[in-house]
Order: structure tokens, then sequence, then C-alpha cells
């Protein structure tokens, strides 16, 4: 059967048994003919064969969601194993916000990295909601978001406080204030990213409540698109520091503490699945973020 579920997931990945063979370098009939064997075995179809290619019956996501949840074990068996050989090697999987790949996670991935050289690592970007949805499908080790809604299948591991400051150019006519009431900023050009990043819920939060009406000009779903809009002086957004940190070290863009206890109190967390250890290639990279974290800004 070991065949037959590799085959079998190959083909729901691509959704197509001639693209599946071609993948796997055989023919498409010996692919027909796992699918069939499990077909067999569980008394019912597992795929719907259309012109354009195939797609799973709800016994066939059942059979692929077994698949990918003991591949995951798998995974831990050997990252268990590692660890009896002094994380010599191993493998993690990160799902992280975009603003964390600005500075902080490459610094801890290469202080990580230079003392474990043979541990791999994949690293995939989401907004806040589809990280917390990585995390409770255990679909990664970790997972790094902003200010995300607690759920009960998720641990928080970290707590890294990083306060949403109105961020300019250093050309912005604000850019010498001190600090910054929303109020202040209410008639300038803002751009904010989409519903699905922490940053946008959690400022439309404070708008609401404090019955504001900001003046959107950008909506993106890109962090760097939202830099951009600053350096190039298109108006103000709303990040963290952790996410523009190399253009505030080098003064391009200008960071205003704003005066609001909600977005002044924010924090990116480090997550895991609640019911499932840590490995420990994972639990040591975490440890690596904390310390990087830990130079940078206070941990709450």
């Amino acid at each position: 059967m070991e065949t037959a579920f590799f085959q079998f997931e190959t083909v729901a990945e691509l959704g197509s048994i001639r693209k599946a063979s071609e993948k796997l370098h055989i023919s498409p009939s010996s692919v027909s003919r796992q699918i069939q064997k499990l077909e067999y075995a569980y008394g019912t179809e597992l795929l719907v064969r259309q012109s354009q290619g195939v797609r799973l019956t709800p016994a066939g996501e059942l059979v692929l969601r077994f698949v990918k949840g003991r591949n995951k074990e798998l995974q831990r068996l050997r990252a268990e194993i590692d660890a009896l050989k002094n994380l010599e090697s191993g493998h993690v999987i990160i799902y992280t916000v975009e603003g964390m790949i600005g500075g902080l996670l490459p610094r801890a991935l290469a202080r990580f990295g230079r003392d474990h050289p043979n541990i791999t690592y994949q690293v995939l970007v989401a907004g806040t909601d589809g990280v917390m949805r990585a995390v409770a499908e255990d679909r990664c080790d970790i997972g790094i978001s902003f200010q995300p809604f607690p759920r009960d299948e998720i641990d928080t591991l970290v707590s890294l406080r990083q306060p949403v400051m109105a961020v300019m150019s250093r050309h912005h006519p604000l850019a010498g204030r001190r600090e910054l009431d929303l109020t202040e900023i209410r008639h300038q050009p803002v751009g904010l990213p989409d519903q699905s990043f922490g940053i946008r819920q959690l400022v439309d939060h404070v708008v609401r409540s404090e019955q504001l009406a900001l003046k959107i000009r950008l909506e993106t779903n890109s962090i760097d698109m939202m830099r951009q809009f600053a350096l190039q002086d298109m108006g103000i957004v709303f990040l963290p520091a952790f996410s523009f940190e190399r253009e505030l070290e080098s003064g391009e863009l200008i960071g205003v503490p704003i005066t609001s206890s909600t977005l002044s109190q924010s924090t990116t967390q480090v997550c895991k699945r609640a019911e499932i250890e840590l490995s420990p290639a994972a639990g040591r990279l975490v440890e690596y973020i904390r310390k990087v974290a830990d130079e940078f800004v206070g941990v709450a």
C-alpha cells in the first residue's frame, strides 16, 4: 500500500494522472492501477475522472488527509531519531507572516544554520489567518503570526512585543513627530494590507472603536509594497518595527509611535499545534528566534 498511497498523493496534488506519471517517470496505466488498488481496498471511488484531470471524492479527501498526516508523523519520527544524533540533521517547516522575513527570521536562521549546518528548513509566507490555519492543520512545525485571534488548538511559544507604528518617508511632514494620534493621520493618504493580515484587522478594530475613517489609497497583500508606498513618499503605512528593520536602520523610513493602547501593545506570536510536541530541531530554532528578538525588542 505504500506505493499506492504515494502515487495517490501525487495525483491528488497535481490533479492529473498524466501529470503524476510524468513526475514519477512511470506510465499512466501503472498509476491508475495503484489508484484502483486503493479503491478496491476501501470499496469506493476515490477519484472522479474528468476531461481536464481528476478531482477527489469525499472518500478521496479522507484518504489524502490520512496520507498527509502519516507523512507528518514519519517526519517527526525521523526528527526524534535525528535528535539522538545531536541535531546533525533534520528539517523544519515554518509558516510566517511576510513582515518577519524583513530581518528577524533570516538572522535567526543564519545563526541557527551556522550552529546546525545539516538541518534544512522550508519557509512559507502567508497572512495571519493563513499562518494560523497551517498550524491548526498541522502543515508546519511552527507558525509566526501577527496579533492572531486565540485558538484552543494552538499554543503560543513566544510572544514578541511589536507596537504598530505610523511609518513614512523621512521627507514626510509628520516624520519629525515624537508620536501621533490616529485623528492626525485620518486626512493623510494611507496604505493598508488586506483583511487576511493581522495588522489590517487590528487597525480596522481601532478605527471602528474610535469612529474614524482613514483615507485609504493603497490596499495590498504585500508588506514590501507597503514599504515601497512609504519609501516613495506616497503616504503613511502601519507596520511593526520588524517589518521595516533595514529601512529604519538606514533612516530611509521613520516609525512614529501611535497613541493607541491597542496598537502599542500588539505582538507577534510563535505558535505550534497544541497537542503535538515540537521536534528537537524546531524547538531549538524557536530558542534562536527568541534570542534574536530579545536583542531587538523586549519579549512580552
